[in-house]
């Protein structure tokens, strides 16, 4: 935008208000962006560099690095470069803004304070690091910049007002930004007149000189700054950094070459070092650098020199190498010519090692050394081979060894043993040279060669003796290894023949009288081993051909194998082959291996026999195959016995399994009748099977016993014992799977089956993940969906104990409200000894309570017509409990001083105080739509945080009971019995509270006026060193236990009650959807004001109202112990919502660091807290959940409470339904008008009439109020019932009634699957055990019945029970049951394709679920006898207290009536006081309109009335005043409450302390 379009001032007067403000604001926007870019340009001039554009300007500050460079600028003697944190913005690129750019600001800061810039510039460190005032910033800048540039220090600030040029858009954006900071513009222009007066032109003159030599100074500066900057960056290793540096015209030096950079840095480490680490001047530097260069070149030259050396080294001129190496730049020396082809090849091998890489002079010179030691070496070993050479000649084996042996040619020790194969191997390899003397590596191959064949030699003549001496043994895997030796050289021997071998080597030992044998002898002993064993392989081949033949049926083929001569086996008959063949096979089968010639005829002898044995046998075989199909056990047992078939010993316990296994083993052939060996085979199998049987029920036996003794782990063990074979189960699901067998143990009255056993665990696998759930295991146990007699118990003592925690509740709510003002009033008796009469009423009220109680009435107890009625609420409750939005829509219709007792007297009442799962997890539905509803009325989170919402209230106010009190002690109590168990812990922090109990302390004790104001700012009140004093002392402790305190509650998030969290955890959820633009920081305040504000809080600063800590009826908290805890509380407060203490609390300001570090950690705390598992979940309800409950909710609630829900209900209609159609319309039509007390609980309630007397009215209103609050049990139920299945829209109650249906048929009647059986016809038996599956149910529910009836102890008149429903058949329950199948099948719910599989599976989870909710009872029922417990201990407790109380009040009756003198003083007392001397005494402060001298023309008369009353009289100047009569209590009120100061008549100021003092001086002479 062009300046022309600012301040012309064109049109102003046709501009309205808001447009002359909208213009005013770009103005504003606009000057503001034009002193950005002034600061940035003086900055840029300042620092010699370029700046970010203006409009990036101010988050570019925020890093402090540009602030600290600055301070740099003008005050280096303060802040170095070193100091500057993440100069380069390394760190703050990568991860933004750290705590420690917060140096940077404070470093400018300081550097400001050093050149003396006044202080009323300077920002804060967090108006800059958080940017919370960065206008304040610039305006600093253009300060200093001033400030400065007066002093010479630096350019002028230039004005670019009307000059910079921006664009709207920028314009509007800084507009938006100024708006929402909502910051005070400071006063540029008034900088100059806040700094000085404008220069004169002498000034402008000195001014002007000044900056001259300011200019050289700042080139001086600009030199020792480039000079500092080598000295620091020699010490580094950036070379590219420091040539930099040396190059900068600062020093005129000119430009470097990079590569002589190294000798230069060496030159300038140098001479740092010559000055003992002293800074170089510019001189020095430069000298430094002329003998860097200087090295370099002489550097250079040596380089070339090795180069050459290394380029010579890779060719043949071994004079240029030598020429070259004897450089004097090298510093060798001259060399010997007959060296050097050895120096050559060290070099080449010293590139070599250094991958190619050139050698420095230190390796050539090493090169060199070892070269010319290579070469006289080489001539000493030419020498020592020559020796060897002549000396292999001769016959002189101790010399040659010797000769061999010299170190120069590295043989080492030589083997005497050894020489003269050593000695053939050097001759030879001479020879193989035609003469010529060997080399060393000719001759070290030759030593080698000889030593191995001298130790071949000896490995034969070892082997060779192996061989006999094995031969002598058994080992034949070591003979077959020893003569397969390579040094034998007979290559491999075969396995089988090695016995054969072994025989013919011992053979030939004995021939040799025990010699071993030779190379030669072993392979003619070899070669008669393998012609014996190639003939007993012959042998071995005919007669394996007989076995295998005797598989076969070639009967001609056997025979010819028979009469193979090699066997030689006699008696062979054509005509028995038959029986030969199977005698030979039979034999091969039982031996599991051919036969051997023996055995062959053996066997033939056999087959001759047995084809006499043949028939008999048969006979004997057909008979055992027709007992076993004929099922007669004796006459198989003797058909067995029959000793024609030899078959082993029958025992009678295994015959029926034997006899299943030949049935088995017929029906595999067809029915053909089974031969001896398949008889055998069947008796093994039979013997098996019995042996498996008896062990399966020994083990279910003990599984059984386990399960009686309720042993789940070793149960658990049984089951997946692997002789079993049971399915697996899991070791979770262990508990569900043992109550499931007892509860079939019980009924069946038996031990349970192998079979019921394993169908339990497939019922468990249907449940628990989805298997598809079998029909015939499921059956089993599909009773354990009806409730037995103990179900019936356990519910019917549920409910008792529910009620009485119900009552007791209500009653010790009461009560406790009453005693809490009976303490108020004993609390101004004690102190005063007045208003007995309100005490002794107050305390006839606490009698008169604690004598009311009694049971609930149940319907039973009701009239016909009461008991109608009241039926119908039963329905609108349950509708109210199940469908949260009714009753939180009719929450935000009460008015607001009715909310909070609607929210205590019916809702928690409707939900019984959460005393169940399902209860809790309804009123946690109820919390979330509340909060919904809520939240729709809100515009920001702070209308949360200050609306003190209703629905945060009532979620306090439920968590409060006694498991919020139980998470709070445990949360809580160890950190407040600290604060109150230390007597050194003495807090009180805030100024004006300790400057009035200072003022309070002084004047009560005294009766004197402290002379000081009552009303003080904490500023005045900080003034006196009283007060900074008792602060002092106290702020280092509190900030201490504070921490405690943080680091003990932010560590135990888990111990917050599950309500809470949950609720933390939806309302999280909430506003970030409600508000989509918050930071999820400020949201998690929000939490953080709920979870800590809310209920935390008020438990730190009172814990003995919230039963935190126990105390004594007779001893609470002092007010030291509330005052620290309140401090305690007030610093928490501040932590948990960031609030720093400034203002009227900046005497705390010191704990500021302590609320930002303690911040961090509450966040954390508020995030990790309202995270946690759904409700559904937690709570373990769902749709289904309240299918497998025995009992309907009950709630007990009073008749007053029904009658007026009934009217908010009827009131509000139409504000908690916008739907027509909604059941709730329903409701309230079918229920009528609100009942009167008398249409529930009977005519003795009834108005007694107009005529009536005055006092029958009275007793009859008595007993309306009393009859009002009694309580009664209403059952809730839908009001639709989930058996009616004539209502086709209700699909999940046709989904449930089904299955309730296909529980009864199913026990009733087997089959494959549920669609076989709804098409199978009933039998008569199944029709007979379907009607007693129904009576069973029916006498279950009389028992049930006459419990309740016991239940109620009312005595009042009890309605006649309806008559039961005809009995249905089977029939007619698959006739429905089709018929809901049908419905389902068309919502997609159960399939026929699949046999209605659904339904099952669905069933299968109701029996874990039935287990879950029997086990979820035990422990509802533990809870509400723990809470029971808990509630009678705090009722002892209340009933001690109001005892306590009654001793008090009648001491006090019994001191009352007693006499102080003889004589009784009828009179009253009066004082009488002129106003002077009442002023005197401080208790008057002024009369307006009246100075102090004409106090003594006003006089006061105080007159005691009744108790804890005074009458005062005044007369003003004569005049007579009305009386004022001040109530004592009022004025111990005013003082509780800190009121130092009232007015009477309207004009005279009263000091509240003083004229209290006075009375109790004048009247009760205290």
């Amino acid at each position: 935008m062009s300046s022309s379009q600012w301040g012309d001032g064109q049109g102003r007067s046709h501009m309205s208000a808001q447009a002359m403000d909208a213009k005013r604001k770009e103005n504003v926007a606009y000057e503001y962006l034009c002193h950005l870019e002034e600061a940035r340009v003086w900055m840029g001039k300042c620092l010699e560099e370029e700046l970010p554009h203006a409009t990036e300007l101010e988050p570019a500050l925020t890093n402090g690095v540009i602030l600290a460079k600055l301070a740099h600028f003008f005050a280096p003697h303060v802040v170095s470069k070193k100091k500057i944190y993440d100069i380069h913005l390394e760190k703050y690129n990568a991860n933004g803004l750290h705590f420690k750019h917060t140096d940077n600001i404070n470093y400018w800061l300081v550097a400001m304070e050093k050149e003396s810039l006044p202080t009323i510039f300077y920002p804060t460190t967090t108006d800059i690091y958080d940017r919370k005032n960065i206008p304040k910033t610039i305006y600093c800048l253009h300060a200093l910049g001033i400030f400065l540039h007066r002093q010479g220090k630096a350019p002028p600030v230039q004005d670019l007002v009307g000059e910079a040029q921006f664009t709207d858009e920028e314009i509007s954006k800084m507009q938006a930004d100024l708006d929402e900071a909502n910051i005070q513009m400071p006063a540029f222009n008034k900088i100059g007149g806040i700094l000085s007066e404008p220069l004169s032109d002498a000034e402008k003159q000195a001014a002007a000189e000044a900056e001259k030599a300011a200019a050289e100074a700042e080139k001086l500066r600009k030199m020792e700054a480039a000079a500092s900057l080598v000295n620091d960056l020699v010490k580094g290793d950036d070379l590219a950094a420091l040539q930099a540096a040396l190059e900068s015209h600062h020093l005129g030096i000119g430009s470097l070459n990079a590569e002589d950079m190294p000798f230069i840095k060496a030159a300038l480490e140098a001479a740092l070092d010559a000055k003992d680490g002293e800074p170089l001047t510019i001189d020095e530097i430069r000298s430094a650098v002329e003998k860097g260069i200087e090295d370099a070149e002489r550097h250079r030259q040596v380089v070339a020199a090795t180069n050459l050396v290394n380029e010579l080294a890779n060719g043949d001129d071994l004079a240029a190498l030598q020429a070259a190496l004897e450089n004097p730049l090298l510093g060798i020396g001259s060399l010997n010519t007959e060296d050097m082809p050895f120096i050559k090849t060290s070099i080449v091998a010293g590139v070599a090692a250094k991958d190619s890489e050139p050698l420095t002079i230190p390796e050539i010179k090493s090169a060199v050394k070892k070269g010319a030691a290579d070469a006289e070496h080489h001539r000493q070993v030419v020498a020592a081979t020559n020796l060897v050479n002549e000396l292999a000649k001769s016959d002189d084996l101790v010399a040659l060894q010797a000769a061999l042996e010299s170190p120069l040619l590295g043989i080492g020790r030589v083997q005497t043993d050894d020489m003269s194969f050593i000695k053939s191997s050097i001759v030879a390899g001479v020879e193989a040279k035609g003469g010529e003397p060997l080399t060393i590596p000719e001759i070290k191959s030759a030593v080698k060669k000889g030593a191995a064949d001298a130790e071949h030699h000896r490995q034969v003549v070892a082997a060779t003796n192996l061989v006999s001496e094995l031969a002598k043994g058994q080992d034949l895997a070591a003979l077959q290894a020893a003569l397969e030796s390579p040094l034998l050289g007979i290559g491999r021997v075969e396995v089988d023949n090695v016995s054969f071998i072994k025989s013919a080597i011992v053979a030939a030992v004995q021939a040799k009288g025990g010699e071993p044998l030779t190379i030669p002898e072993i392979t003619l002993a070899i070669e008669k081993g393998n012609t014996d064993a190639d003939h007993h392989r012959q042998v071995v081949a005919a007669t394996i051909l007989v076995s295998e033949l005797s598989k076969g049926n070639d009967v001609d083929a056997l025979k010819q194998a028979l009469d193979n001569p090699l066997i030689g086996i006699t008696g062979v008959a054509a005509e028995k082959m038959e029986f030969t063949k199977k005698a030979i096979a039979s034999n091969v089968d039982e031996k599991g291996s051919p036969l051997t010639i023996e055995e062959i005829q053996t066997a033939v002898n056999q087959g001759n026999m047995d084809d006499k044995h043949h028939r008999e046998v048969v006979n004997a075989t057909h008979l055992i195959s027709e007992m076993a199909r004929q099922g007669d056990l004796d006459a198989l047992l003797k058909a067995l016995q029959s000793s024609l078939l030899g078959l082993p010993k029958i025992s009678a316990e295994n015959l029926p399994f034997i006899k299943t296994a030949l049935i088995d083993a017929l029906a595999g052939k067809g029915g053909n009748p089974l031969t001896i060996f398949e008889i055998k085979a069947a008796i093994e199998k039979g013997n098996k099977d019995g042996e498996h049987h008896r062990e399966v029920q020994r083990r279910v036996k003990i599984m059984n016993d386990y399960i009686r003794a309720d042993d789940e782990d070793k149960l658990y063990e049984a089951l997946n014992d692997p002789f079993l074979a049971m399915k697996s189960i899991k070791k979770e699901n262990m508990s569900f799977y043992m109550k499931m067998c007892s509860e079939l143990m019980e009924t069946k009255k038996r031990d349970l089956t192998f079979e019921e056993l394993q169908a339990a665990i497939d019922v468990d696998d249907m449940a628990g993940d989805g298997t598809k759930a079998q029909l015939s295991s499921l059956q089993k146990f599909l009773h354990l969906l009806e409730a037995n007699e103990r179900d019936y118990e356990e519910e019917r003592e549920i409910q008792n104990v529910k009620q009485k925690v119900v009552s007791t509740i209500r009653q010790q709510q009461e009560l406790e409200e009453n005693l809490n003002i009976m303490d108020i009033k004993i609390g101004l008796l004690v102190k005063n000894r007045l208003d007995l009469d309100d005490v002794v009423h107050q305390q006839t009220k606490l009698k008169k309570r604690s004598a009311l109680g009694g049971p609930s009435k149940g319907l039973k107890s009701l009239s016909k017509e009461s008991r109608e009625k009241l039926e119908g609420y039963q329905h609108l409750f349950y509708a109210l409990q199940t469908h949260p939005n009714y009753l939180a829509r009719l929450i935000f219709q009460m008015p607001g001083g009715r909310t909070t007792r609607f929210i205590e007297n019916v809702i928690f009442t409707l939900f019984n105080y959460a005393s169940n799962q399902r209860e809790e997890y309804l009123l946690m539905n109820l919390f979330e739509s509340a909060l919904k509803l809520e939240l729709k009325t809100m515009d920001n989170l702070e209308d949360i945080v200050k609306g003190n919402a209703t629905v945060i209230k009532m979620v306090i106010t439920f968590n409060r009971g006694a498991r919020g009190v139980s998470s709070l002690k445990e949360l809580i109590l160890p950190l407040v019995q600290r604060v109150i168990n230390d007597d050194e812990i003495k807090i009180n922090v805030n100024p004006v509270d300790v400057y009035k109990a200072w003022i309070n302390q002084r004047e009560s004790e005294t009766g004197e006026s402290a002379g000081m104001p009552y009303d003080v700012s904490p500023e005045q009140a900080l003034s006196h060193p009283e007060v900074k004093e008792r602060i002092a002392k106290t702020t280092k402790m509190l900030s201490d236990v504070t921490l405690d305190f943080v680091n003990n509650l932010t560590e135990s998030f888990t111990k917050i009650p599950y309500g809470i969290r949950y609720f933390s955890m939806k309302m999280r959820q909430a506003l970030a959807e409600q508000f989509p633009g918050s930071s999820k920081e400020d949201i998690l305040k929000v939490i953080g004001n709920l979870l800590y504000y809310r209920f935390m809080n008020p438990a730190v600063v009172a814990p003995d109202a919230f039963d935190i800590v126990e105390l004594s009826l007779d001893k609470g908290l002092t007010n030291e112990q509330r005052r620290n805890l309140g401090s305690i509380a007030k610093v928490l407060h501040h932590a948990s919502a960031n609030k720093m203490f400034d203002g009227e609390n900046s005497a705390l300001s010191a704990l500021n660091t302590v609320i930002e570090s303690a911040h961090q950690k509450f966040i954390k705390f508020f995030e990790y807290a309202s995270e946690t598992e759904d409700a559904e979940t937690h709570y373990n309800q769902d749709k289904y959940a309240e299918v497998t409950q025995l009992a309907k909710p009950v709630v007990y609630i009073s008749v007053k409470e029904i009658c007026n829900t009934h009217t908010l209900l009827l009131e509000h209609e139409d504000q908690i339904t916008d739907n027509e159609k909604d059941i709730m319309h329903k409701l309230l039509k079918d229920l009528g008008p609100v009942p009167e007390i008398h249409d529930i609980l009977g005519a003795q309630y009834a108005h007694p009439g107009p005529s009536a007397p005055q006092d029958a009215v009275a007793q009859w209103e008595e007993r309306v109020a009393e009859g009002g609050k009694s309580e009664i049990s209403l059952t809730l139920k839908s009001a639709v019932d989930i058996t009616n299945t004539d209502d086709k829209d209700n699909i999940l109650n046709v989904f449930l009634a089904t299955k309730r249906m296909a529980a009864g048929l199913l026990q009733a009647q087997p089959g494959q699957n549920l669609k076989e059986i709804l098409d199978t016809a009933a039998t008569p038996d199944q029709e007979a055990e379907f009607v007693r599956i129904q009576e069973r149910k029916r006498e279950m529910e009389a028992r049930r019945t006459a419990g309740e009836d016991r239940s109620d102890s009312s005595g009042e008149h009890k309605t006649e029970e309806p008559a039961p429903a005809p009995l249905l058949t089977l029939e007619l329950v698959k006739v429905s049951l089709k018929e809901n199948l049908e419905i389902l099948e068309n919502e997609k719910l159960v399939d026929a394709s699949n046999n209605y599989q659904s339904i099952l599976n669905s069933m299968a989870k109701d029996i874990r679920n039935q287990h879950r909710h029997r086990q979820q009872r035990k422990k509802e029922l533990a809870g509400l006898q723990h809470t029971l417990s808990a509630l009678t201990a705090k009722g002892k407790y209340h009933e001690d207290q109001r005892e306590y109380y009654q001793m008090y009040v009648d001491a006090c009756l019994s001191n009352l009536t007693k006499p102080k003198n003889k004589k009784k003083d009828t009179t009253r007392k009066t004082v009488k006081y002129n106003a002077a001397k009442l002023h005197e005494k401080g208790v008057l402060l002024e009369i307006e309109g009246l100075s102090t001298g004409q106090f003594k023309g006003v006089t006061f008369e105080i007159e005691s009335g009744d108790t804890g009353k005074f009458n005062v009289y005044a007369k003003f100047m004569g005049v007579s005043m009305e009386k004022v009569e001040l109530i004592f209590e009022d004025l111990l009120q005013l003082q509780y409450e800190g009121v130092s100061v009232f007015k009477m008549y309207g004009c005279a100021k009263i000091n509240v302390n003083l004229l209290v003092f006075l009375i109790n001086k004048k009247f009760y002479g205290t």
